[in-house]
């Protein structure tokens, strides 16, 4: 029976002889819980677990672009649809979005992550002639800018991305893990690229009614652990590779709070690990707010829950309250 490894991430200088370093952070951890289908978990002690796991999970993340993740990576949401579920139609003008991205920036956001097509539940897809002109604006001002950040374009079709990569971005966010369209993982392969694999967003139209599994967590983990090989398989270098459970999408509450709670199992693909979290309905839910632009604070509750288990990347819209968060976190546990 396949078991699935969960290292119990632990910071502090009161560090076991027993325990192993995170991939070269200050995270560390020297048991890890143990998952297997149609059985109860169980904590076993990490010199105990087969050597091939662990130095899976130890192996430095590395990427031409980010280079090591020796301390959590704050990626601001930017998007650029009329319809986004928590700040849609708020960047419509060119001037706004530069002005946005410029103060992310300045606020801590090592990655701008552009989207200009809604993937809310009950969302219907944009044609990639309407995609790259609410895009072309602010790619065709990336260059001028100067930024001192990876531009990551939020997208699923392969048209878009080649477009926003002979515009200098570098980064490419599929909430399809490369599923949508085909053509996408050999563009990406061919320019080096970096690729964000997340789970459940083949179809935001239909992914609130899709949200069925024998095992949410390890479900989740199968998948992303398939889309890696695939694109490895494919020519994608695995150092160019970051996998995102996708919270919120084709998820209950209670599957959001399981892969949260869980965050810690990803760092066994081997793979840097990124989260968003941020205003999503499920905090909603928990809290009582309506209004997605007043969930700061349970978004950065939730951040800091992640960054506890060593994820290496979140994304957010709240850049600055989440760097304040992230210094008083590490002044006190790191």
């Amino acid at each position: 029976m396949k078991k699935y490894y969960r290292p119990l991430i632990q910071t502090g200088k009161n560090r076991s002889l027993q325990a192993f370093e995170l991939s070269q952070t200050p995270y560390w951890f020297d048991h890890l819980q143990v998952f297997q289908r149609d059985a109860a978990s169980y904590v076993t002690a990490a010199r105990s677990v087969p050597t091939e796991i662990i130095k899976k999970i130890c192996k430095a993340r590395k990427n031409p672009l980010l280079f090591r993740f020796s301390s959590p990576i704050i990626m601001g949401v930017l998007n650029l649809t009329p319809d986004s579920f928590s700040d849609g139609g708020k960047h419509s003008r060119t001037e706004t979005v530069v002005h946005s991205a410029t103060s992310m920036v300045k606020s801590g956001a090592r990655i701008i992550d552009i989207g200009a097509e809604s993937t809310r539940p009950g969302s219907d897809p944009v044609d990639p002639k309407t995609e790259l002109r609410r895009l072309k604006p602010i790619l065709k001002e990336i260059r001028n800018l100067n930024l001192e950040c990876i531009w990551s374009v939020d997208t699923r079709k392969s048209l878009v991305m080649e477009r926003a990569i002979k515009f200098g971005v570098t980064f490419i966010n599929d909430i399809s893990a490369l599923s949508y369209d085909k053509d996408s993982v050999k563009l990406l392969a061919k320019h080096n690229a970096l690729i964000c694999l997340m789970h459940g967003g083949e179809n935001p139209k239909t992914m609130q009614h899709e949200a069925h599994y024998d095992n949410v967590l390890l479900d989740v983990y199968d998948f992303l652990d398939e889309r890696v090989k695939y694109a490895e398989k494919l020519g994608i270098k695995k150092s160019n590779i970051i996998v995102d459970p996708g919270i919120g999408f084709k998820k209950t509450m209670a599957q959001n709070l399981i892969l949260i709670k869980n965050a810690s199992l990803f760092h066994s693909l081997g793979c840097p690990v990124l989260f968003g979290v941020s205003r999503k309905g499920f905090l909603g839910h928990l809290t009582n707010v309506k209004e997605p632009d007043k969930r700061v604070v349970g978004s950065v509750a939730a951040a800091l829950d992640l960054i506890g288990q060593g994820v290496h990347v979140v994304r957010v819209h709240d850049v600055e309250e989440t760097k304040q968060a992230v210094a008083i976190w590490k002044a006190i546990n790191v």
